[in-house]
């Protein structure tokens, strides 16, 4: 029994010797990166020409998926020698001109100014409703949001064409057929329906 497990062992170190011999990367292939140079996703994936191909394991990709600039991640392995990593990155949405973050509220780094003036901008005082604002942003894509304000009582947005107060994501979305009916001029939602003055 002993000389088996000695054996198994033994077996054990060729196999992993050997894989990491051969075969080896050749070629890494970068999809998808926008933010992210192909280097910082090399870098991120740890991955690169020379590597141990079957040693690019998830484990070791890690820190690629947990960057916050990246969604998703897939990387595989076409053999003898080719990597490829398909990444699907976050796209700032919302900033406060300092901080940027996605439709999933997650903070962006690196952010360049020039990105930051051209998002919606996030203002207001208490308790931060940051979840709410994205809520928001998201129903009201079509409507080009400027401004998302917040205070404890609601929220007043400035739109492309038109500012809407709302006091709650939950109060538009009860009022939002009545909402789509307004154009333009300063419309406020109430739990009784929605009023509108040019």
């Amino acid at each position: 029994m002993r000389v088996l497990s000695v054996s198994a062992a033994i077996a054990l170190v060729i196999i992993l010797v050997g894989t990491w011999l051969w075969p080896r990367v050749e070629r890494v292939e970068v999809f998808g990166n926008v933010h992210h140079s192909r280097e910082q996703v090399l870098s991120l994936a740890n991955v690169a020409p020379g590597d141990p191909f079957l040693w690019v394991t998830r484990y070791r990709v890690r820190a690629l998926a947990q960057d916050p600039w990246v969604l998703n991640a897939r990387v595989t392995r076409h053999w003898p020698d080719t990597i490829a990593i398909v990444v699907v990155e976050r796209e700032p949405v919302l900033s406060d001109g300092e901080t940027s973050w996605a439709i999933d509220a997650t903070a962006l780094p690196s952010v360049p100014a020039a990105v930051h003036d051209t998002l919606p901008r996030l203002e207001g005082w208490g308790t931060p409703r940051l979840d709410e604002a994205l809520e928001l942003l998201a129903m009201l894509t079509d409507y080009g949001v400027e401004v998302i304000t917040y205070t404890p009582e609601g929220f007043e947005l400035e739109l492309a064409n038109a500012v809407l107060v709302t006091p709650s994501v939950e109060a538009l979305r009860a009022q939002w057929s009545a909402f789509e009916s307004q154009r333009g001029g300063r419309v406020a939602v109430y739990p009784w329906g929605v009023s509108s003055a040019p």
